[in-house]
């Protein structure tokens, strides 16, 4: 987190004093746990594994990725 907070937080902004440069950081901690997807965790953000979305997350991309592979296996035989 360390090298994402230097390179996605703080060295995008110029932070004018302390209180400024806690809500850069603040608002950035908020998106590394609820937005920012994590390869450790199956590319899922840390609030939802905590929330127990992981297995639903995982059934949508299934869903996903089976209705694309469905199109493009139809656009072939059109063409």
């Amino acid at each position: 987190m360390a090298q994402d907070n230097k390179a996605g937080s703080i060295r995008s902004y110029c932070p004018v004093n302390l209180q400024d440069a806690r809500r850069i950081v603040d608002e950035f901690v908020v998106h590394y746990n609820t937005k920012r997807l994590h390869s450790a965790i199956g590319y899922i953000a840390p609030q939802d594994k905590l929330l127990g979305r992981k297995k639903e997350i995982f059934l949508e991309r299934d869903r996903k990725l089976s209705e694309a592979r469905q199109r493009r296996a139809a656009k072939r035989k059109i063409v």
